[in-house]
């Protein structure tokens, strides 16, 4: 049986918060003040991240050939073009709807309580850089879409597939006002995968997303007091939203037609061998 299907991979998913737990522990009783510090999350996600390739390869028949294949180039350059139409359209979009939820939900007070210190911190540019855009990227893609997407091909029908990668990647982020983005994304992204039957477009994008948002997030705190209510944003005009939906529509159309599809069955690229009952 090919690894992981839904069950297995629910409990990949939570061993990789687990492992994070179990590596911020002594962290945190040499120093508390670290575990605000984005970058050593990242540090801590990756090393999560090397645990549960080890889990996986020593109990399947994943090895590095196959991770190497992941990172394959084997497709259209305009894929390339393609990506960042679609990301400027759902960055674009995104903004427009979480403008949206917060007027209709406001953020609840310990949510605003939570996440106000990570926007407001004056994180230094280049640890934004590291962990938005170069590990959090790599960590999430080759772990949702490269490990947990491979195994669902093999249960189910791409689409099922898809749909399940996304839903856990949207339960992967905890801010609820970011999980109706990731759903959106992971659909997107994991739809990039099977088409092109390489991590890179959605790493890609993933990266490019991360960056935009990060970036912006930082530049405009620096000129913003960290106590600004998150509810009272500037609100955008509704056209702006369709706007962005309409392009990266646009790109996704494209996409559709110059990536070559890439064909997957039970016994292709995906991890053959089941990790047995006891690994859920």
């Amino acid at each position: 049986m090919a690894y992981p299907n839904l069950k297995q991979a629910i409990w990949l998913l939570a061993l990789f918060f687990i492992f994070q737990g179990v590596l911020a522990v002594p962290v945190g009783i040499v120093d508390s003040c670290l575990l605000e510090n984005e970058l050593l999350w990242g540090i801590l996600s990756f090393v999560s991240l090397l645990v549960i390739l080890g889990y996986v390869t020593s109990r399947t028949d994943l090895d590095w050939k196959y991770l190497r294949q992941l990172f394959s180039t084997g497709f259209d350059w305009r894929v390339w073009a393609c990506v960042v139409i679609t990301i400027v359209g759902v960055l674009i979009f995104d903004v427009v709807l979480i403008d949206a939820l917060t007027r209709i939900v406001p953020l609840p007070e310990w949510l605003h309580d939570t996440f106000s210190p990570e926007i407001g911190r004056e994180t230094p540019i280049w640890s934004i850089f590291v962990t938005s855009v170069v590990i959090g990227p790599f960590v999430e893609e080759l772990l949702v879409r490269g490990i947990i997407l491979s195994g669902l091909l093999a249960h189910y029908t791409r689409a099922s597939a898809i749909v399940w990668s996304a839903v856990l990647f949207g339960v992967y982020h905890i801010h609820p006002w970011q999980v109706v983005l990731s759903f959106f994304t992971g659909l997107v992204w994991a739809w990039w995968v099977v088409r092109t039957g390489s991590l890179l477009p959605a790493l890609f994008g993933h990266a490019l997303i991360n960056f935009v948002a990060a970036t912006t997030g930082h530049l405009l705190n620096s000129s913003h007091p960290v106590s600004e209510d998150l509810d009272n944003a500037s609100f955008l005009p509704w056209w702006l939203g369709v706007a962005g939906l309409a392009l990266a529509t646009l790109g996704l159309w494209w996409f559709s037609r110059v990536a070559v599809p890439v064909q997957h069955d039970s016994g292709g690229e995906t991890l053959h061998e089941d990790v047995g009952t006891d690994a859920g």
